[in-house]
C-alpha cells in the first residue's frame, strides 16, 4: 500500500502566518530601535509582530548589541531648535530626524556615552562651554576660563576636544581637554599671542587649570587628540610627533588635583600626508588611528591605518633615536579584525562588526580634520570654515565610501558623534 502523500504546507497569507523564528530573524536585521519604531506605524500586522517580539529584542533573552554612534550634521547656519540631523549606521547613513540641540549655532567640541554633548555655546570670546544631553534636555556648564600654576592670571580660551572621566553628572567627574589660551589685552593693546596647551578641571570647577609645562615652543609635543583610560583611571594625549603623555588625576587636601604626569617617547617615523591622529581603545588596547590625505589642504581622506603600541627592543640600534631615551614605537596592524572604529576627537570608539548582521570591519570617520586651523575658531566670520563634507567610512580594501547624507557646509560647528 503506498504511503499516504505529504500533507501540503500552505504558504503564509499575511505577517502574522509566519513563523516566530523568521519573525524574529527579520526583526533582528532591523537593528535601530528608530527604524523598528517607523516600521510598526506601516500597519496593524508590523505592530503586531513589533509588541509580541519587543521582550525579547530588548531583553535579556536576545540581547541587541549596544546601538552604534550617530553622525550629527549641523544646519549651515543658526534656523532655530531643530537644526541637527541626525545620520545612522544602522539605517544605512540615513538621517532619521531633526534634533532639538540648543543653542542651535553652538559649535560642538566632544561627546560622552549617554547622549552627552559637549558644546561652546556662543562666540569663543564670551564662551559658554556646556554639556548638554540631548534626550533628557539637562544642562551643566563646563569651565570657560582658564588659569595657571605660572601666573596669577585668568586666561580666556576656547576648547578645541575634551574627554570625560565618566557622566557630568558623577560628582567625580573629571574633564580634560585641549585648549587655546590668551590674556585679555589692556585697553588699546595689540592682542597677545594665544597658546594651545593641555587643561584639566573637577565637576563644579569654573576655571581649568593648565598643569603642563610649556614644551619649549616643539611643535611635536602639542596634543593632537585625548582619551580617557578607564582601566588605568588615567587620560591619554597623543601629539603631533605621535608620542604619549598621560595624567592621572590625584585630588589633594586642597581640592586641587596632583600634576602627575608621565610622558612616553616613541621613535618618530617622518609620517608625510597625516590629516589627523586618534586614540581609541579596541579589546583592552590603545590603539592610534592615523587619517592620510593626498594633500593636507582640507583634501578628503584617502587612507587610514591603525598602530598599537610596542616597546622597542634593545637590540635596535639607531644612532639619532636611541633605545634608551625612545622606549616606543607604533606597530602598524596587519588587519582590523572584527573592529569597527568610530573616530573623532576626544570621542573614539570601538565595536564588533559581528554582532551587526551584515557589517563589516572598517573605520567611521567624520569631518574634523582641522584641527589644528585656527581660522575655524578664530578666522574671519564671513567665510565657510567647516566643510562638513568628508564624513564617511574606510574599509581594508582601501575603499573609501561616502555613506552619509552630505551635509551643507556649517559657519559654526564641524560633525561630531552622538554616542548612545
Amino acid at each position: 500500500m503506498a504511503a499516504p502523500p505529504p500533507p501540503s504546507r500552505r504558504r503564509p497569507a499575511s505577517l502574522e502566518d509566519l513563523s516566530f523564528d523568521t519573525q524574529r530573524m527579520i526583526l533582528i536585521r532591523i537593528p535601530c530601535a528608530v527604524d523598528r519604531g517607523r516600521i510598526s506605524l506601516v500597519c496593524r500586522a508590523w505592530r503586531q509582530v513589533i509588541r509580541h517580539h519587543r521582550s525579547e529584542l530588548e531583553g535579556p533573552l536576545l540581547p541587541l548589541p549596544p546601538p552604534l554612534p550617530w553622525l550629527l550634521l549641523r544646519a549651515p547656519f543658526p534656523v532655530g531648535l531643530g537644526s541637527t540631523r541626525a545620520a545612522c549606521v544602522l539605517s544605512g547613513g540615513r538621517v532619521h530626524h531633526y534634533l532639538d540641540v540648543a543653542p542651535p549655532d553652538a559649535r560642538c567640541f566632544g561627546s560622552h556615552d549617554g547622549a552627552w554633548l559637549l558644546l561652546d555655546a556662543r562666540h569663543p570670546h564670551a564662551g559658554a562651554h556646556q554639556a548638554i544631553n540631548v534626550h533628557t534636555g539637562a544642562v551643566l556648564d563646563l569651565p570657560r576660563v582658564l588659569g595657571r600654576q605660572t601666573d596669577a592670571y585668568v586666561h580666556s580660551m576656547v576648547i578645541h576636544a575634551a574627554a570625560l572621566s565618566s557622566s557630568p553628572e558623577d560628582a567625580r567627574c573629571v574633564g580634560a581637554a585641549i585648549v587655546t589660551s590668551w590674556r585679555d589685552p589692556a585697553p588699546g593693546a595689540a592682542p597677545p599671542p594665544r597658546r594651545r596647551c593641555i587643561a584639566f578641571w573637577r565637576r563644579g570647577w569654573p576655571t581649568v587649570f593648565d598643569y603642563v609645562p610649556p614644551g619649549d615652543g616643539d611643535i611635536a609635543f602639542d596634543a593632537e587628540d585625548v582619551i580617557y583610560l578607564r582601566h588605568s583611571g588615567a587620560f591619554a594625549f597623543v601629539t603631533r610627533g605621535e608620542h604619549l603623555r598621560r595624567f592621572t588625576p590625584h585630588r589633594q587636601l586642597n581640592n586641587m588635583m596632583a600634576p602627575y604626569w608621565e610622558t612616553d617617547l616613541f621613535r618618530p617615523t617622518g609620517r608625510i600626508g597625516v590629516r589627523a591622529r586618534y586614540l581609541v581603545v579596541s579589546g583592552g588596547e590603545l590603539l592610534m588611528v592615523v587619517r592620510f590625505t593626498p594633500h593636507p589642504d582640507h583634501q578628503p581622506a584617502s587612507k587610514f591605518k591603525v598602530f598599537r603600541v610596542i616597546k622597542r627592543n634593545e637590540a635596535d640600534v639607531d644612532a639619532d633615536f636611541s633605545v634608551a631615551q625612545y622606549r616606543w614605537s607604533w606597530s602598524e596592524l596587519n588587519t582590523l579584525g572584527d573592529r569597527m572604529l568610530f573616530v573623532g576627537h576626544g570621542c573614539s570608539r570601538s565595536y564588533k562588526a559581528n554582532q551587526y548582521p551584515g557589517f563589516e570591519a572598517g573605520i567611521y570617520f567624520l569631518d574634523d580634520g582641522t584641527f589644528y586651523d585656527d581660522a575655524v575658531i578664530f578666522g574671519n566670520g564671513d567665510v565657510t570654515r567647516y566643510p562638513c563634507s568628508d564624513n564617511g567610512k574606510w574599509t581594508e580594501d582601501g575603499h573609501v565610501q561616502h555613506c552619509f547624507a552630505r551635509s551643507d557646509p556649517s559657519d559654526h560647528s564641524a560633525p561630531v558623534w552622538l554616542l548612545p
